[in-house]
C-alpha cells in the first residue's frame, strides 16, 4: 500500500467529510485531515494548512520513492 492523503472540510454540504472517514479502514496508510472553517475549497478557505499538509504529503511520498528506488538497485 502507498500513502494516501484524504482532506476534507468540516463544513463540506456538498460531498461531506463523514463518508470519507468511512474509508479510512480501506487505506492503512492513510492521513485524514478534517479542516475546520472549510467547506468544498479547502484550497482557498484553508489555503495555508492545505499547503502544509499537502507539502508534508509530498515529502514523504517522495522520501519513501527515494528508499524504493535505491532498495530495488541492490
Amino acid at each position: 500500500m502507498k500513502p494516501t492523503l484524504m482532506l476534507t472540510g468540516r463544513q463540506d454540504s456538498i460531498v461531506g467529510y463523514r463518508g470519507l472517514w468511512d474509508l479510512i479502514e480501506l487505506y492503512p496508510r492513510a492521513s485524514y485531515l478534517l479542516l475546520d472553517k472549510a467547506a468544498h475549497n479547502l484550497q482557498i478557505e484553508q489555503d495555508v494548512l492545505f499547503t502544509a499538509a499537502v507539502k508534508e504529503w509530498l515529502e514523504r511520498v517522495s522520501e519513501e520513492m527515494s528508499h524504493d528506488d535505491c532498495c530495488r538497485s541492490k
